[in-house]
């Protein structure tokens, strides 16, 4: 790859030899760090089974009854708390 870039950086300077591969993407990382951070939070048994399934199904964007929006504002409300004490 790396010969493969050194040749085509020779030939033309304009563009990322990555996007003519298509090998080139963006990453979401504060989506991903989000996640991670949730995910840390889950195994620590922070939320409680309500609350962690009210929080995988506002992140799939999927719809939430009353008792699972209650639980979605337990949860937020745990994290905004856990996050200002920091």
């Amino acid at each position: 790859m790396d010969e493969l870039r050194e040749k085509e950086d020779a030939e033309e300077e304009t563009g990322l030899f990555e996007h003519k591969l298509g090998a080139f993407c963006e990453m979401n990382t504060e989506a991903i760090g989000l996640r991670a951070d949730l995910s840390r939070l889950f195994k620590m048994g922070f939320f409680s089974t309500s609350e962690r399934r009210a929080l995988t199904k506002m992140i799939g964007d999927f719809k939430l009854n009353p008792t699972e929006r209650k639980a979605y504002q337990r949860a937020v409300d745990k994290l905004i708390n856990y996050y200002t004490k920091l």
